[in-house]
């Protein structure tokens, strides 16, 4: 059983259309990019930092190539199964160890929080806690982050996991696993879980996933008014080493649309291997 996690180069290409700002570059698995940016964060009531793609850059701050994981001879929480009074069920099957099997991943809902869970082919166990949104579960899909193009053995897969808000917003975040098999929501370092924004109410702020030069390209996206029927659009290219966010700094372009046409490219989820939220 091999996670496998492969370098590859990243390049950025925006494209400026009438609907839409493709924000592109190439992901890796285990290097860092020296163009990333720290942000700004909002701390929820749950203890999680939500992060949208209007935050305003820091100064550039480079991440740790290792991720914090399970320490050495310890066993993933939720190594015993899920729990005997879990409820709403809900099961998807792919690869997310990148052993070519499919592993069983689980949402779920136990004493009103919502869980993850991970049963690998091997017979591994793991689960984790994951307050996001208000609802007692979260809507979870898989999506191949990694994806490259005429590899030999695909990369393994990343899950999605959405939580609702209200009426028009919601919020997400990617699991995948530690060099431990461990299933965990990324984080932004050892302490602070990474949560994305969707929102169709202004401003605008959600997720977009694009395939193009044979690599799939993942980012943040915003917008706000500009003036005169024009909007001021940011994307942040997303990356990842195991469960160590990476951000590169924000871009920011300007697009003339109506609002429904914004609200729908920039203010929900595209792509991704999933259906939108709101459109």
């Amino acid at each position: 059983m091999h996670i496998r996690h492969r370098s590859r180069p990243r390049s950025l290409v925006i494209g400026l259309a009438v609907l839409a700002v493709a924000a592109l570059a190439t992901g890796c698995s285990r290097t860092t990019s020296g163009g990333r940016t720290a942000v700004d964060a909002t701390t929820t009531t749950a203890g999680n930092t939500v992060l949208s793609s209007d935050t305003t850059a820091t100064s550039a701050t480079p991440a740790p190539t290792t991720p914090p994981t399970t320490a050495a001879g310890a066993t993933c929480p939720g190594a015993s199964g899920i729990p005997s009074g879990a409820s709403k069920l809900v099961h998807i099957q792919g690869d997310i160890d990148g052993d070519l099997n499919l592993d069983t991943v689980t949402s779920y809902s136990l004493g009103g929080i919502p869980h993850v869970h991970a049963q690998l082919a091997s017979g591994k166990q793991s689960d984790t806690a994951l307050q996001i949104g208000l609802a007692d579960t979260v809507e979870i899909s898989f999506y191949d982050f990694d994806h490259s193009s005429g590899a030999a053995v695909p990369p393994p897969v990343a899950v999605l996991a959405v939580g609702r808000t209200k009426a028009g917003t919601a919020q997400f975040t990617f699991l995948t696993l530690t060099m431990k098999y461990c299933i965990r929501p990324w984080h932004i370092d050892a302490t602070t879980m990474f949560v994305g924004r969707v929102s169709a109410e202004g401003p605008y702020s959600g997720l977009r996933c694009e395939g193009a030069m044979g690599s799939q390209y993942t980012s943040l996206t915003s917008a706000e008014p500009a003036g005169a029927g024009s909007w001021n659009v940011t994307t942040q290219l997303l990356h990842h080493d195991f469960t160590l966010i990476q951000m590169d700094a924000p871009q920011v372009s300007t697009v003339t649309a109506t609002e429904a046409e914004i609200q729908q490219q920039y203010g929900d989820i595209v792509g991704c291997a999933r259906g939108t939220l709101f459109s």
